[in-house]
């Protein structure tokens, strides 16, 4: 008799309870999902950043070199810059592809003796860095303006990991030109 006055959860409670707490985990793991997938996209843009201000440091070298002196070897670099730039505005899209027309390059640097690249396109699986996905155009100013100046503008693309689009990132710097 006892045993009767003893009551127990029927299954169907232990059924809902199951499906409860399964929708409390599935919901936890989705926003844990979401958050670690913004925290990798965070860093992939953290780290593209850090590799175009670099180019815009390279850049700024080689112009300040010619600047100082213009027969040292980065300076030279500089005046291979001006000599490719040409004056047809640069048109912004979203492919990951090179402006017609340009003709993209990116720069090294080593100790003090600075290279200009030419950029082959290329989309990479990981980070872009330079001549992988992060490639420099450039535009002169038009004739007529003073002081002259070349606007750099510096692109970024790559297929971020757990993205399924690809990741961009553009940035322009004006520099002015002393050859000009």
């Amino acid at each position: 008799m006892a045993y009767r006055l003893q009551r127990g959860d029927t299954l169907v409670e232990v059924l809902m309870a199951i499906v409860i707490m399964s929708m409390v985990i599935v919901g936890a793991l989705t926003i844990m999902s979401r958050g670690l997938a913004a925290a990798q996209i965070a860093l992939e843009h953290s780290e593209v950043r850090l590799s175009i201000n670099s180019q815009i440091e390279v850049l700024r070298f080689a112009r300040d070199s010619y600047i100082k002196n213009n027969t040292d070897p980065s300076a030279a670099q500089w005046s291979a810059i001006v000599a490719a730039s040409n004056a047809n505005p640069i048109t912004y899209d979203s492919s990951c592809t090179v402006s017609s027309g340009k003709q993209p390059f990116y720069m090294t640097k080593n100790g003090t003796q600075v290279t200009r690249n030419v950029y082959t396109p290329s989309t990479p699986t990981t980070v872009a860095v330079p001549g992988k996905g992060l490639w420099i155009e450039t535009v002169l100013s038009p004739s007529g303006i003073s002081p002259a100046y070349i606007d750099f503008v510096i692109r970024a693309c790559w297929q971020g990991a757990g993205s399924s689009t690809n990741q961009q990132a553009v940035t322009a710097q004006r520099l002015y030109d002393p050859t000009r």
